[in-house]
């Protein structure tokens, strides 16, 4: 019988696997860090988008290293009109920073959750682009003081 995890590790990449760790560290560190829902322990991720400083994403939107986001835009699951789900056929197009962490979002959980035959390649471009935004953020905050909680979190163990 094979395990499960020997089957999907070579169905996924090594930037899907790396994609995995950065993104649950940096939901970590929002909610260590006071970017949480409420009382909730969900990461708010519209909530840190919006604290960024406001060049972030033009300089993201210009470089080609995040262009699948903005030329092809990762699809999300809705619910279909039985029990199951289906793609809504409708990807958005990012025109802000908080739609593009929900891109980033939609692509995790797509590859993570999603309902879908793995498309290896273009999965592989959705997380290595996905990697550079998130890297990028990390680098643009690291020294501003207003993110000072967040950055202790992300720099756990390193």
């Amino acid at each position: 019988m094979i395990q499960l995890q020997d089957y999907f590790r070579s169905r996924v990449s090594q930037a899907a696997y790396d994609l995995f760790a950065v993104f649950s560290r940096f939901e970590y560190a929002m909610k260590k860090g006071g970017f949480r829902r409420g009382e909730n322990a969900d990461a708010a991720w519209t909530k840190f988008a919006n604290h960024l400083p406001a060049d972030i994403f033009p300089r993201l939107r210009a470089t080609s290293d995040v262009a699948i986001y903005f030329d092809a835009p990762p699809d999300r699951l809705v619910a279909d009109t039985g029990e199951g789900v289906r793609w809504s056929g409708k990807p958005t197009t990012p025109t802000t920073m908080p739609e593009l962490l929900d891109c980033i979002k939609i692509a995790r959980n797509n590859l993570f959750h999603g309902d879908k035959r793995h498309d290896n390649r273009r999965d592989t471009e959705l997380m290595v682009a996905a990697l550079f935004v998130l890297n990028h953020i990390y680098e643009s905050i690291e020294y501003d003081p207003k993110f000072d909680a967040f950055i202790s979190e992300m720099e756990y163990g390193l």
